[in-house]
């Protein structure tokens, strides 16, 4: 496709310096991927500039470079023959349309999640669930791209980049796939990387203290997460939303304001409403109201907040069509790796590694593990580096609520330097408190010692990396299991 015809169908008011007409083979947002007959994207991040980067381009030719209106084009390229200048009130919006005009897909159904904590075990049980109806499906998320083949494109975000996803649903369209379900994350929302998609079934499960280093107040995040419901949806959109969360009623008046069709779950909730969840031995018995009946399903799982997920993945695949006997396919749908997996269950000893990085998170899944632990629950757990501050210490003090011995150990401790994140996980706290705790800094030793900890009826949790396989130290990639780690020990107990 030529790039006038690119410009002109995404209907963007710009302004064009050095005007060419070539054909594009490419679009990138970062410099040392253009080549010859490509688009680049110059935005503003955060430490630099796409423009600063431009110099890279001088050995190539036929290169758009799209850019804000506010900045200014280096002298030296003015003039240049091979680069034209595409000036635009928004870059993100202008890339976002010119990759959804040059990476044509034909999905028939787009489906994202938002929301803290459950994307990524909502989107893994939709994949399932569209498994076992014989649906192609493919999720997209924190655990990679999901399908049936494999898609060698790889992305180290919870949603990709705008050209990413792009690129990878014209691939999966190419591959035959119809569905897709995304990950929406706040930040993923708030930078433009779904536009200008539209979805079919959006949903929210809920919203608690995260990434307050990027968005600065619990309202900016309320509002990056609420533009899945304004900014991605169409007349006939269905909105599938947890009224057992704090921010619901928010989320339930924006889609009423906006006319789009509403299927809620949960205690409050009148499509499909949970009457009552009650433990009972190894299952929990959840008793739901549905289609004017009482319905009883009995789910083996460890705690209440899968029960949301699963059902909240119910109601994106089926909708309006779900029927009384689809609740029983609950009870047939694994967790994906690393979030509440038992890695151990023998001597009376159990062990879960789990990706909670959130106070809540935290919270939920401590509380759930204390209700079926008669000894002890220890818990390993660090907070990631060049990452919110704030948490650290609200999520120690929310794991001490819970936990009988607490191992503080290194997480992802990036550029950041990991005694001071650790230091910050226990500062002022009480003497008390501080006797439950140990700081083993190193994350192999701390398992180690939790395992040594052990004895029969304990549970131990490892919190916060769960299926990932390494560790971020400074600009090092380190492979890292706490899965593989904990094995090992455990094998020996």
């Amino acid at each position: 496709m030529n790039l006038k015809d690119i410009i002109k169908k995404s209907s963007v008011q710009t302004k064009i310096i050095n005007p060419l007409n070539f054909f594009v083979k490419g679009i990138s947002i970062h410099s040392d991927q253009v080549r010859s007959n490509f688009i680049f994207a110059a935005m503003k991040g955060g430490a630099h500039h796409g423009l600063d980067f431009i110099k890279d381009l001088l050995n190539y030719k036929n290169i758009a470079v799209v850019l804000s209106k506010v900045d200014k084009i280096p002298k030296d390229f003015r003039k240049n023959n091979s680069v034209t200048f595409i000036q635009v009130d928004d870059v993100r919006c202008f890339i976002s349309k010119a990759c959804s005009i040059f990476f044509r897909n034909s999905i028939k159904q787009k489906i994202a999640i938002t929301g803290t904590n459950g994307k990524t075990s909502i989107s893994f049980y939709v994949n399932q669930i569209w498994k076992k109806k014989n649906t192609d499906g493919a999720s997209i998320g924190t655990l990679g791209i999901q399908y049936k083949k494999k898609i060698n494109m790889i992305s180290k975000l919870t949603t990709p980049d705008v050209i990413n996803n792009h690129k990878i649903l014209k691939k999966l369209s190419e591959l035959g796939c119809e569905k897709v379900v995304f990950e929406a994350s706040s930040i993923g929302l708030d930078q433009k990387r779904l536009s200008p998609i539209k979805f079919d079934i959006v949903g929210f499960t809920n919203l608690t203290n995260d990434h307050l280093d990027y968005h600065k107040t619990m309202n900016n995040y309320k509002l990056a997460k609420s533009l899945l419901f304004t900014s991605h949806v169409k007349k006939k959109t269905i909105a599938v939303i947890n009224t057992d969360s704090k921010f619901s009623n928010f989320f339930l008046k924006l889609c009423k304001k906006n006319n789009i069709q509403i299927l809620d779950y949960g205690k409050k909730a009148s499509f499909l409403k949970i009457k009552s969840i009650r433990r009972v031995k190894n299952y929990f018995e959840v008793k739901i109201f549905f289609c004017n009946k009482n319905v009883t399903l009995k789910i083996n799982c460890c705690a209440e907040f899968e029960i949301y997920n699963m059902l909240c993945s119910l109601i994106l695949v089926f909708n309006r069509k779900l029927q009384t006997n689809d609740l029983q396919i609950v009870s047939e749908l694994k967790n994906p790796s690393g979030r509440l997996e038992k890695i151990f269950d023998k001597k009376g000893i159990r062990a879960f590694v789990d990706y909670a990085h959130s106070p809540d998170a935290i919270t939920k899944v401590l509380s759930s593990l204390k209700k079926i632990t008669s000894g002890k629950l220890i818990l390993v757990f660090g907070c990631g580096g060049d990452r919110d501050k704030s948490k650290r210490n609200q999520m120690t003090r929310e794991a001490l609520k819970h936990s009988d011995i607490i191992i503080i150990t290194d997480d992802n401790p990036r550029f950041e330097d990991p005694k001071k994140i650790r230091d910050d996980m226990i500062r002022n706290l009480k003497s008390e408190d501080l006797k439950k705790i140990k700081v083993i800094g190193n994350r192999q030793i701390a398992i180690k010692k939790a395992v040594n900890f052990l004895s029969e009826k304990d549970v131990l949790l490892i919190a916060g990396k769960g299926h990932e396989n390494y560790q971020l130290i400074k600009n090092k990639k380190k492979i890292f299991s706490d899965k593989i780690t904990a094995k090992e020990y455990l094998k020996k107990k």
